[in-house]
């Protein structure tokens, strides 16, 4: 009799922990039917450039999306359950293995780590590599804000997420001007697809790039300040240079156009050539613009000055 308890219990302790396992992977589940953003568009454009499907990409996880991923699982020894998930996105070169961080850890990845959650505005304290309480709470934050198990740990799952939020895997552009680490080219997508996304969502594919054209005329300007950041955070007299800030629609997460427009004007894409200035003139007589600077295009509904 205590022979069968003994295996009844032990039964139920394995139940318990697969149990626990399968809550894992699933709260884990990074990407999947529904989800929207830069790192859809990279596993589209992975998908799509290895002949695992045909459609352009668009940034949203749709039902294409979901078959493209399953036949490309089944094809490479996964279960084909249409989520791209930690296993997943391995094998799409999208997260590397042993690379979890936790209380205790230290080095160039902690410090990568704090710098991207302070980009991304959870604050991890002073980017010194040591992963202390200040990074635990900021790893935390960032769990909570995008739908991932809060324990503080930033594994895989969470550091993929966190990069391609911060545009990390955004295929290589140019820095900010006097700079050419990974760590400012990854704040100047972060930053630029925000302000395109905040003044241009409404407008043309051409029109986002032409606003991170303009942005990026004045990082290279010595009349403006020299990084992306700089010039979007610019103040004169106590306004700030773009309403955005003003009304804190900078801070909202911009859609694929916009980071693919970001990526493309860092990448030095000038449909707008040497402009440095542009409004909207349903919104803004932009008089002195109008007066000491010259017209050059419209496109949609902002024109542009250099």
């Amino acid at each position: 009799m205590k022979r069968i308890l003994k295996k009844i219990s032990a039964c139920a302790i394995m139940a318990g922990c697969i149990s626990m396992l399968s809550m894992g992977v699933n709260a884990d589940s990074l990407i999947k039917p529904g989800s929207r953003g830069s790192e859809v568009y990279t596993i589209q454009t992975k998908l799509k450039n290895w002949g695992y499907t045909g459609a352009a990409p668009d940034g949203v996880y749709g039902s294409n999306t979901k078959s493209a991923v399953m036949y490309f699982q089944s094809k490479n020894g996964l279960a084909a359950d249409g989520i791209t998930g930690y296993w997943t996105l391995l094998k799409l070169g999208m997260a590397e293995i042993n690379s979890t961080l936790q209380i205790g850890s230290r080095g160039a990845s902690v410090a990568n780590l704090q710098a991207s959650l302070n980009n991304k505005g959870f604050s991890a304290g002073s980017a010194d590599g040591i992963f202390g309480s200040k990074t635990y709470n900021a790893v935390i934050g960032f769990q909570k804000a995008n739908a991932l198990t809060p324990d503080g740990i930033a594994g895989p799952i969470t550091q993929t997420k966190l990069s391609y939020s911060n545009g990390n895997a955004i295929a290589a552009a140019t820095p900010s001007r006097g700079t050419s680490s990974t760590q400012e080219m990854s704040a100047d997508i972060y930053w630029l697809s925000r302000i395109i996304n905040a003044e241009a969502g409404a407008e043309s594919y051409k029109g986002k790039v032409a606003v991170g054209n303009v942005i990026m005329n004045r990082v290279n300007s010595n009349e403006f300040p020299n990084t992306v950041k700089g010039v979007i955070f610019e103040y004169y007299q106590g306004i700030p240079q773009f309403s955005p800030v003003a009304e804190g629609t900078i801070y909202n997460t911009p859609d694929a156009d916009s980071i693919a427009a970001a990526k493309e004007a860092l990448s030095g894409s000038k449909p707008v050539g040497s402009c440095t200035y542009f409004f909207n003139p349903a919104k803004s007589a932009g008089s002195w613009i109008v007066k000491n600077k010259t017209y050059v295009t419209r496109i949609g509904n902002h024109v542009f000055y250099k």
